[in-house]
């Protein structure tokens, strides 16, 4: 169940429309063949369309920027973050998100749900899931992201049309 509301998502829109923002999303969806509000929706699943540090556990930040670049998947962006890097955020998460989709051997937006989901949990998860014929979220955070994602993304694209 959501925990959100189309209000929140328009604030979460505004904010990055009066931060200057949209262009970022908008240049890394074109560079990386998506649409913007996919973007948009991950930014606000992840960060609510905040650039911050986030995922604090074990007495260490593992999630920087606003798509919540993890410290695993790329050390070296984390350990140079800065809260003014908000292009370079969108910018390396959105190719962290190409790379997902890669993996996942879908080179068109042929399934936005497991694509989305391989962003939080990993392509490998997301196969496994799917060969075993389980839904691609089974082990997502709140085993509902690419869901949540999507539903956000629905939202985004009402907002900006």
């Amino acid at each position: 169940m959501a925990n959100w509301t189309e209000a929140d998502l328009t604030k979460q829109l505004n904010r990055a429309t009066s931060s200057g923002w949209n262009p970022f999303f908008d240049a890394a969806a074109q560079a990386n063949n998506f649409d913007t509000e996919l973007l948009l929706a991950i930014a606000s699943r992840e960060t609510n369309m905040q650039n911050i540090k986030g995922d604090f556990h074990d007495g260490a930040y593992h999630g920087f920027g606003i798509m919540q670049v993890d410290v695993g998947t790329d050390p070296n962006f984390c350990s140079q973050w800065t809260p003014d890097q908000v292009e370079g955020s969108i910018q390396r998460g959105t190719h962290i998100l190409a790379g997902k989709r890669d993996s996942l051997g879908l080179q068109n937006i042929t399934d936005l749900k497991a694509i989305a989901a391989a962003y939080n949990t990993g392509a490998a998860n997301v196969i496994h899931s799917i060969q075993a014929g389980q839904d691609p979220d089974r082990t997502t955070t709140g085993h509902d992201y690419g869901s949540d994602v999507l539903a956000r993304r629905a939202v985004f694209v009402k907002l900006r049309t």
